[in-house]
């Protein structure tokens, strides 16, 4: 086995002083000398020459023949051969340098085709049954039977049952009581008649106790109990989705407050705690993917594993873009969680294209401007570096505080105008912005923006098990879907206005026409008011009602009350 011997201080100079000069490289380097032994012979280790004016030149002999080490753009280039350290696997890692240089990303326009079809009239409960078809009612029905005779109960919900069931639901997205209980009520306050003349309380309760979608548990998967309805609405979303040039891909919070280990708490979100989604989305909001996070396993392509998670979240987004067959070029917009140099790299290879904040500690060590003296400049100062080969830039922008962008799309210029509040002078300013930027903040805010859409009218109605909130969310997140395409396609009503004709629609196609029978009064019915003592007067009525009081047969009534009363029990009714 050959033997290598590490370079000295004064060999690894001038190899760096043959190197030819390249006014370009900004690259710089470090030499870390060894300490030198004690050597008697030597009368003195200081440097020659003058104390003010140090150069590599003044260093003594003893010092300039001591191994060496180099180092470029932070990576130590030793001077003999070593083996660069491995992962778990046993396969080497090896970490890409760079070239930079100071140029402006050169890349060729691209004209997205306009490929969209005509526009389709379509009533908005045609719009909705694209996504809760036959095939989703069909496997809520199917699961939920079989749930409920595993529990001895009849498996008798039929599809009317479900449909009716979910138009429910989203009624109490936007006609909200705090228990459901209330919407049977014979009280005036609270009594919905179109949910109470549509189903039984009883029946309601029995599907709801008994909503099921799998029985064939994944103990690898922890969303195991709602993942067929999730596969199953990815496929229809995307199947419906629109052909846009630009999505973004963000995290979504899903309300729940009970114990589950998925459970997440993100300070500062509108919505703390709950668990957390991965979602691909269109700038207007229409959701293409959604998939639940659960640490290690989430359901993300494993090839992509050693590039992080969030580089595999966008990757497995981008392999559902390049699915839909048109070979197009779509450009993917994310924050700084996922980016990082080699997540551009994977992006650019699979001929897609990408903008996305990044942090400072992964540019891979680009010579850009450090953030204090680049906060010095006047807001609007950028600085930028564009890989050797062209493939990414990295900038450093000045705005209200400095962060770094980095794209493999577009670049600094053409530049826009932007309006800014200066703190200092008390007024708007018009700063310069990136091209880069622009994109990010134009495109950027599809995932927020179609949680806020679902926040405003999430379904009200709540349940004990863990995967409830995850199963009604799924049917928000259908609504909120067809209400895009809805509006896309030209259509006028905004989304309360939708949301009541789909969830109208599904009451009265499928509701049961049975009358429903006598009931007790509210407890609460003129509690108060018949106890004023004003205006109660004993008027007859041609019909025998049940008395208020006793319940027995009468033919008198209260003409303030409007109920039936005796007239032995009028003045206990009214005390």
């Amino acid at each position: 086995m050959a033997n290598y011997r590490p370079l000295a201080a004064h060999e690894i100079l001038d190899a760096l002083e043959n190197v030819s000069d390249n006014e370009e490289d900004y690259r710089e380097r470090l030499i870390c000398i060894l300490p030198p032994p004690v050597d008697p012979d030597c009368l003195t280790d200081e440097d020659s020459g003058e104390e003010d004016n140090v150069t590599l030149n003044n260093l003594p002999r003893n010092i300039l023949l001591q191994p060496a080490e180099v180092m470029i753009q932070g990576q130590i280039m030793v001077s003999d051969t070593e083996e660069e350290p491995s992962d778990s696997t046993g396969r080497t890692k090896r970490r890409r340098t760079y070239a930079w240089r100071k140029r402006d990303l050169a890349k060729n326009p691209v004209n997205w085709p306009d490929v969209q079809g005509a526009c389709q009239d379509k009533r908005p409960i045609e719009w909705f049954e694209n996504f809760l078809d036959e095939d989703v009612i069909s496997l809520l029905v199917s699961e939920s039977n079989k749930y409920a005779v595993k529990k001895n109960l009849p498996g008798d919900i039929t599809t009317e049952d479900m449909k009716c069931f979910i138009g429910i639901l989203l009624v109490s997205g936007y006609s909200w009581l705090p228990r459901r209980r209330m919407y049977w009520e014979n009280s005036p306050d609270t009594k919905n008649e179109l949910i109470s003349s549509a189903m039984t309380r009883d029946r309601f309760d029995f599907i709801f106790r008994h909503l099921h979608v799998n029985d064939n548990l994944d103990l690898q998967d922890k969303y195991t109990k709602v993942r067929p309805l999730v596969t199953l609405l990815n496929k229809k979303f995307l199947e419906f989705s629109p052909l846009e040039e630009h999505y973004s891909v963000d995290e979504a919070m899903i309300p729940y407050y009970g114990r589950h280990g998925c459970k997440q708490h993100i300070k500062g979100k509108p919505i703390r705690y709950g668990f957390k989604a991965w979602v691909g989305a269109t700038r207007l909001g229409y959701v293409l993917w959604m998939e639940p996070y659960q640490g290690a396993k989430t359901m993300c392509n494993p090839i992509y594993k050693e590039l992080g998670l969030g580089a595999s979240v966008v990757l497995t987004f981008c392999d559902v873009l390049i699915s839909r067959g048109f070979d197009l070029p779509y450009h993917v917009v994310f924050d700084n969680f996922f980016t990082g140099t080699p997540l551009l790299e994977e992006i650019t290879k699979k001929g897609l294209r990408c903008t996305g904040t990044v942090r400072e500690n992964r540019t891979s060590s680009c010579p850009l401007i450090t953030s204090k003296l680049l906060k010095k400049k006047e807001r609007g100062a950028v600085d930028y570096r564009t890989t050797h080969d062209n493939t990414f830039i990295i900038a450093k922008w000045h705005d209200n505080n400095i962060f770094s962008i980095a794209s493999n799309a577009v670049g600094i210029n053409p530049k826009q105008s932007a309006k800014r509040f200066s703190q200092s002078e008390k007024r708007n300013i018009v700063i310069e912005e990136p091209h880069m930027v622009s994109i990010y903040n134009k495109y950027m805010g599809g995932v927020d923006r179609s949680d806020e859409n679902i926040s405003h009218y999430r379904i009200g109605i709540r349940g004990k098990k863990w995967y409830m909130p995850l199963l009604t969310h799924m049917i928000d997140l259908a609504e909120h879907n067809a209400w895009q395409l809805y509006k896309i396609n030209h259509g006028k009503l905004d989304h309360l206005g939708f949301r009541r004709r789909v969830a109208i629609a599904l009451i009265e196609s499928n509701r049961k026409n049975a009358k429903r029978g006598p009931s007790r009064p509210s407890h609460h019915e003129h509690a108060d008011s018949r106890k004023d003592q004003m205006n109660h007067l004993v008027i007859p009525q041609s019909k025998q009602t049940r008395c208020r009081q006793c319940h027995k047969k009468c033919l008198t009534r209260c003409k303030k009350c409007d109920v039936g009363v005796c007239v032995k029990c009028f003045e206990t009714y009214h005390s």
